[in-house]
């Protein structure tokens, strides 16, 4: 009898997914045909995990060192943010996952380029709460403009 290859996990960014859990309510979908061949896919969105309705304020990294988020509104929501990348973290070490694949430019998920924390639309050199808790326990994080291929 032959036994199912299982596959590895990859965490994915559920607005990525199709899910209307963005900030305002809406989704970023893409096309995941590739990766759903390769991966089971394991849902998450550390804002809505870590409280955080849907719609809701937008929100950046006004500080790397205090950790700072703030929302549009000057709010200040880092415990939101943290819970929910440790949210992720715990997901990730129950599931035995080592790949994450999430949203490009977000304050959680963002890797590589995030807002600048003045609420400009500027981009500059950094990564997203979540995505600096997944590294740390040594799992790879990529976004939408990696190449599938590279991972």
């Amino acid at each position: 009898m032959l036994s199912k290859v299982r596959k590895e996990k990859l965490l994915i960014s559920a607005c990525l997914l199709g899910q209307n859990v963005k900030y305002n309510g809406g989704n970023n979908q893409i096309d995941i045909k590739e990766l759903e061949e390769l991966y089971e896919l394991i849902p998450f969105c550390p804002e809505v995990e870590g409280g955080l309705p849907t719609p809701r304020p937008s929100s950046e990294i006004v500080s790397e060192s205090p950790l700072i988020i703030k929302n549009i509104n000057d709010e200040d929501v880092s415990q939101a943010f943290i819970l929910g990348a440790k949210k992720a973290v715990a997901l990730a070490k129950n599931e035995g996952i080592k790949k994450a694949f999430l949203k490009a430019n977000s304050p959680s998920c963002g890797k590589g380029k995030i807002y600048d924390g003045k609420f400009s639309g500027i981009l500059i050199e950094g990564n997203g709460v979540t995505v600096k808790f997944l590294e740390e326990e040594g799992i790879e994080v990529f976004n939408e403009s990696s190449s599938l291929f590279a991972f």
